[in-house]
């Protein structure tokens, strides 16, 4: 049956006023990441991606270290992130000026722990379902990325190799869904999916089947220090 990648974009810079972009170590991710995956051997028949910029151009470096940068790609919105400024903004008004938002980062002791616990209550509040406030709910987010999901599947053949560039939120989303997995599992699984990792999934006649998870083989040993999750 189809095996499907679901690619996690590069490191992207945030707390920028151009969030959507990808920051150098997230360019350099991504062309290891192009560099491994010909290394091993996988070819694509499908490459498909996200709408938003970090997804394009993790898509481009990658596909380039694979000289693959010909090849056509199909861009589905289904796979883009949910908006995380709304998110956060809802959560702490102050983080519309995106100056109090860094100035509680970078100026506490810790800044990765710091952003780690504005992102989980950030989240905690948007899937509790008790605000109304959202540009997208979580149940609507939800149903887009495994309506995504569902539009691949019926269009892959069963030899087919598909690349999916995404975010770690929508991974998580599938992630939840083929393993029924209950909300706090799948944040914590967010969390812990690393940029320009790869995880595997593949369609059966008994439903899908999790092959690997936030595999980032590619960025240990001397290339450890290229490993990120934010």
């Amino acid at each position: 049956m189809a095996t499907i990648y679901l690619i996690r974009h590069g490191q992207a810079q945030f707390g920028m006023e151009d969030y959507d972009a990808l920051s150098p170590t997230g360019i350099g991710q991504a062309k290891l990441l192009g560099k491994s995956l010909q290394q091993r051997g996988i070819i694509p028949t499908k490459i498909i991606s996200g709408a938003m910029k970090r997804h394009q151009q993790t898509m481009q470096y990658c596909l380039e270290n694979m000289q693959l940068q010909q090849l056509p790609a199909q861009m589905m919105e289904e796979w883009n992130e949910f908006d995380h400024r709304d998110v956060l903004n809802k959560y702490e008004p102050r983080y519309t000026d995106l100056n109090e938002l860094k100035k509680d980062i970078f100026l506490d002791s810790n800044p990765k722990a710091k952003i780690t616990e504005v992102l989980t209550g950030a989240i905690t509040r948007w899937v509790g379902g008790q605000q109304q406030d959202y540009n997208e709910s979580w149940v609507d987010f939800s149903a887009r990325i495994l309506s995504g999901l569902n539009k691949v599947k019926d269009a892959s053949a069963k030899d087919d190799t598909v690349l999916v560039f995404t975010s770690g939120g929508s991974i998580s989303v599938v992630m939840q869904h083929i393993l029924e997995l209950p909300l706090q599992k799948t944040f914590e699984l967010q969390l812990n999916i690393a940029n320009c990792s790869v995880t595997k999934i593949k369609t059966s006649s008994l439903g899908w089947r999790l092959l690997t998870f936030s595999d980032h083989a590619h960025f240990t040993g001397e290339n450890s220090k290229w490993l990120t999750y934010k």
